[in-house]
């Protein structure tokens, strides 16, 4: 928070107008005036704390009610007698000194209950008020306090971090201060001489404090990671925003040893890991928070000067360490190199923005805190300036969610109680005309006013940006594709800020912008019923053969993600937005492996086939007896990717790294150290595909899309997703087999051959009978349990197949879905109302009934014959006795003789 003289006095002096309504908004919301705010509930009651010393509270994030007394010197409420309780941190900073001469600077607190905190008296727990004290930009302290009532007072404990130290001797004075600089001034030689802290000589420019590399210390927050540990993450203009683990037991810093992280990022003894900004440029007002839902900590910062006119705006980056790297939806770190393009870094949240139904314009949105409540929803609290002239502020609060990429949309108008709905919305209620605004990447300051678009009937966008839309099936989930740019989110009916309830959108795009459409009409919709969801591309089926060498495996998923194996995907470059593909769909062995724009045709169709819990085979839709491989077994950069026949060797296998919502493909050949790179970043239909150093870069990352195949007329095995077992008609009974039989399946020791292979029968209905060898269905009774009986094509023997968003298919039949049931004895199936869980989804893998192959060789060939005519001659083995019984009465004799000749005559 860049305060300067001026401003903290224009600022100082209009917190107090708390009662002030800065627009006319929701009726008679109570609004209040609360900077930098950071929110925490407590026992049902939401509390903003902010600078200079204001806070508030709330029951319902919509009317709130100060209850701080700002900087009253004495009976203050939060720190009681202000300049004795702080006298430590303001030694330092923050009372009469440069840009706070003749006041104070205390700014930005951080409110958290620590269970495990030791008070001066014995006791356990208590609310730690993390806060800081400022002179200049760069010249600061982070310090502490502790409370038993989260409203205070709050005894100052002691100070953590100091920035702004010099190297020598140097002073600064007031009529009342007269501080020396230098470092020793601070707790840095304490903390030396404790052996906590290195000295570094990099903390120094000329003599001076080097704030290029340092942060201002200042704008604490506390987050936790999946371990319970403490962090606090803070900083400023203009060397970084750093973190820090706390001792929960003291509220002290755990100070690492100086050095570098994995990633090359600065990492200080005393300051601590580096994990945004740097090199002079804005970010402030870090604030970290995890989401247990997209397994992602989510790092927000404040670029731009805070004034209405200084382009302040929020943005958002992640990472799955609570200790970073963080990077935005383009890939781009949080930590900045030198000479940045500000601009470019960072998911912009929102900028200055102005729709029809606001008075005057939002201005300067920033410095937000994050709250998911207790029923797992999320909010995003900031505050905000307006276009009136003045530097007035009041807190604002907008639902947040986040997007099937899981990254953060925030609703375009502040909370209202309104509710997303988990259905989504009917269509006549989303067409319609819109004011669209695209917050884009700048921090110029500029106000972004609305353009009229309208979403179509069709599922296009007309007006001053063209594109298309859709809604998902199964909720408010939204795509809106603008210029060739895919934006994710969330359609949404809610208030606007007169009260009206209207259809809105928000989505994000992996180019760091944010785009928000509101209609004006009033919404009288309700939420859509929404049936089974059946995702099927009608225009593609399930057309590649099957691999009877391909080792079985019981492992359902690719390396350890939550892709399915033996589902087909289109693998699409992150940078070209190209797909995998085979040149004009050539099955020849060495055939070259390129990019090319979608066509949703077999050559860009590929099965993924788990080999274990790391490695997987890349199968090709056209025949699954070929897949992708490297030329040669070798980790060297530049090795070729080609379609091989399949061996199983180490230069087919391959592994996924997960990056955010991309994947990095690499190759068991280099000890996943290289992996697929699309060779010099190309763009270009026909760009090479090859193996190198894997780094993470735009051109190494893939998307995997679920093709989503029609299901042909054929044989199928069935595996239920929630079980991992196999649909299995052993004995003629219809029931569910451990996993482990796959192997027996492919072994000799099987007793009955082809039991789980299905033959699936379309109906002039689109409904599809389900038939074993033996001639049973699959068959509902009256109490929805299923059974195999046998064909009678009743219309309890016809279901839907159905395939799910994330290429697994369902049974369905009058609207219910048929589920998987374990109960003390066994696993059986019955029709149950749809849920979309994982004992609802099956793995479809084409089969074909292998009975007849008497030799086990994959094929049934008059060898076959051979091989049972010397088995009944002259009791010579066969290979497998279990294909031998051509006609399932458990011997195998004369009878399957004949019935083989027939088989191999047809």
């Amino acid at each position: 928070m860049k305060l300067k003289k001026l401003i903290s006095a224009v600022v100082s002096g209009c917190i107090f107008l708390s009662t002030f309504t800065g627009m006319t908004s929701l009726a008679a919301n109570q609004r209040v005036s609360v900077h930098d705010p950071s929110i925490v509930k407590n026992n049902g009651i939401y509390y903003v704390f902010g600078s200079h010393i204001e806070a508030a509270k709330t029951t319902d994030l919509r009317n709130w009610k100060r209850f701080s007394n700002g900087y009253a010197t004495t009976n203050n409420v939060e720190f009681g007698n202000l300049s004795q309780n702080l006298q430590k941190a303001f030694a330092w900073s923050g009372e009469d000194l440069e840009d706070c001469a003749g006041g104070f600077a205390v700014w930005a607190p951080d409110v958290v209950w620590d269970a495990d905190y030791i008070n001066s008296d014995g006791s356990k727990g208590a609310y730690l008020m993390y806060f800081c004290t400022s002179s200049t930009y760069m010249r600061s302290v982070i310090a502490y306090a502790a409370a038993k009532n989260i409203e205070g007072p709050y005894t100052f404990v002691d100070t953590l971090i100091y920035s702004g130290f010099t190297n020598n001797d140097a002073y600064v004075k007031s009529a009342t201060k007269n501080v020396n600089k230098k470092y020793t001034s601070t707790n840095i030689d304490e903390l030396i001489a404790a052996g906590q802290v290195s000295f570094n000589n990099s903390w120094f420019r000329n003599n001076d404090f080097n704030n290029q590399l340092f942060p201002n210390a200042i704008d604490p927050t506390i987050y936790y990671d999946t371990n319970g540990k403490m962090y606090m993450c803070y900083g400023s203009w203009s060397g970084g925003i750093f973190t820090l683990e706390i001792d929960p037991k003291t509220g002290q810093c755990i100070h690492p040893k100086t050095g570098t992280t994995s990633d090359g990022r600065m990492v200080d003894s005393y300051f601590g890991t580096k994990i945004s900004g740097g090199y002079g440029k804005s970010g402030e007002g870090p604030f970290i928070e995890y989401n247990a839902d997209t397994g992602y900590y989510y790092l927000w910062v404040t670029f731009g000067g805070l004034t209405s006119t200084g382009g302040y705006n929020m943005r958002v980056f992640r990472s799955a360490s609570p200790l970073g790297p963080f990077t935005d939806p383009a890939g781009r770190q949080a930590v900045l190199p030198t000479n940045p393009n500000l601009d470019s870094t960072g998911l912009k949240v929102m900028g200055n923005y102005k729709f029809s139904s606001l008075s005057k314009a939002y201005m300067a949105c920033g410095h937000n805190s994050v709250l998911r409540d207790d029923d797992g929803k999320w909010y995003l609290v900031y505050h905000t300036r307006f276009d009136d002239g003045a530097e007035f502020h009041e807190v604002r609060v907008h639902s947040m969610y986040f997007n099937e990429e899981g990254w953060p949309v925030v609703a375009p108008y502040e909370y209202a109680g309104d509710e997303i709905s988990t259905s989504g919305y009917n269509d006549s209620d989303i067409i319609g005309d819109y004011e669209f605004i695209n917050h884009g990447t700048s921090t110029d300051g500029k106000i972004i006013n609305y353009s009229s678009i309208k979403l179509n009937a069709d599922g296009t966008i007309s007006g001053p940006v063209t594109g298309k839309w859709s809604q998902s099936q199964e909720s408010a989930a939204a795509e809106i594709t603008i210029g060739g740019q895919k934006y994710s989110g969330y359609f949404l009916a809610a208030k606007d800020e007169n009260g009206k309830k209207v259809m809105s959108f928000t989505a994000v795009g992996s180019n760091n912008q944010t785009v928000w459409g509101v209609q004006t009409k009033e919404f009288n919709g309700k939420e859509r019923q929404v049936g089974i969801p059946d995702y099927t591309d009608k225009d593609s089926k399930i057309v590649y053969s099957t691999n009877f060498l391909l080792p079985s495996s019981c492992i359902p998923y690719i390396s350890s993600t939550e892709l399915h194996s033996d589902v087909s995907y289109y693998i699409i470059n992150r940078n070209s937005g190209k797909v995998v593909d085979l040149p004009n769909g050539s099955l020849d062995i060495g055939t070259n492996i390129q990019q090319w724009e979608f066509n949703g045709s077999w050559a860009q169709q590929w099965k993924l086939t788990a080999i274990d819990e790391k490695y997987f085979y890349i199968l090709s839709a056209g025949d699954e007896h070929k897949c992708i491989g490297l030329a040669e077994n070798s980790g060297s950069d530049g090795v070729n990717l080609e379609l091989q026949e399949f061996t199983g060797a180490e230069n087919q296998k391959f592994m996924l790294k997960k990056q955010g919502s991309y994947y990095g493909i690499v190759t068991a050949s280099s000890n996943e150290k290289s992996g697929f790179d699309v060779y010099e970043w190309s763009k270009e239909n026909g760009g090479n595909i090859n193996q190198w150093e894997y780094r993470g870069d735009d051109c190494q990352l893939f998307s995997l899309e679920p093709v989503h195949p029609a299901v042909a007329d054929g044989s199928y095995s069935i595996r239920d997703i929630s079980s991992d077992c196999l649909y299995n008609s052993s004995d003629r009974e219809f029931g569910l087999d451990s996993y482990m039989q796959i192997h027996e399946i492919n072994g000799d020791s099987l007793n009955h051959a082809d039991d789980h292979i299905w033959k699936f029968n379309k109906l002039d209905d689109g409904s599809y009978t389900i038939i074993n060898k033996y001639g049973d269905a699959l068959t509902s009774d009256s109490a929805g349990n299923i059974t195999a009986k046998e064909y009678t094509a009743d219309s309890s023997q016809k279901f839907r197949v159905t395939c799910n968003k994330d290429g697994s298919y369902s049974f369905v039949q009058n609207e219910k879905c048929v589920t998987v049931i374990s109960n003390s004895s066994a696993l059986t199936c019955r029709l149950e109302e749809y849920m979309g869980t994982e004992n609802q989804k099956i793995i479809l893998t084409p089969e074909k009934l292998r009975t007849g192959d008497v030799n086990y060789d994959t094929d049934i060939t008059v060898a076959d014959l051979v091989m049972l005519q010397k088995f009944l001659l002259k009791n010579e083995p066969v290979t497998n006795s279990a294909y031998a019984d051509i006609n399932y009465d458990g011997v195998v004799d004369i009878f399957d003789s004949i019935g083989l000749r027939k088989l191999l005559i047809t």
